[in-house]
This record gives C-alpha cells, sequence and structure tokens, in this order.
C-alpha cells in the first residue's frame, strides 16, 4: 500500500494465481520437452538440463506454496466500476 497511496492509486482486487501458473507451467515442461532436440541443437545440454529443472522445480514450487504469484488491479483515485466479484471470468 506504500507503494499505492502516495500516487492515490486504489488497490481494487488483489489475486493469488499460483496454482493457475502452475497449469500454465505445466503445459511449457511438456511444449518444452517436445522441442529438447531443437533447443540442442542451439545449446548445449547443460542448459537443456537447467531449463527442464527450472520448469519443473517452479512447478513443484507453486504447487506447495513456496512460490507465490498475485495479480494486483488497482486505479486512480475512486474508481468503483468493477464488478463485485470474479463470477465473470470464471463461468460454471
Amino acid at each position: 500500500m506504500r507503494i499505492f497511496e502516495p500516487s492515490n492509486l486504489s488497490v481494487l482486487d488483489v489475486e493469488n494465481i499460483r496454482l493457475h501458473y502452475a497449469l500454465t507451467l505445466r503445459h511449457w515442461l511438456q511444449r518444452y520437452r517436445c522441442a529438447e532436440d531443437r533447443v540442442r541443437k542451439m545449446f548445449d545440454e547443460k542448459f537443456v538440463r537447467m531449463w527442464r529443472l527450472y520448469l519443473a522445480g517452479s512447478i513443484a514450487g507453486f504447487e506447495t506454496g513456496t512460490l507465490q504469484l498475485f495479480q494486483v488491479l488497482f486505479s486512480p483515485g475512486q474508481n468503483n466500476r468493477i464488478p463485485m466479484t470474479r463470477a465473470h471470468l470464471y463461468p460454471t
């Protein structure tokens, strides 16, 4: 809040999207594994392993809660033109 308030910005919503990001990383890891042969031609084996470990480790971190990712929605002044819930984002 010390960042936002001096600039007359209001925080309207904060959402932890760590599990969504873990899912995104799973897709990236799958695509990376499919492209490893091409990556290996551009970089060395150490790079291939390190990037795979980075993606897999990030998935584990987000799924266990040791890594967090917050999406913060803020707006100038007294803007109240946002929905009261996120229901419009996640239709049933």
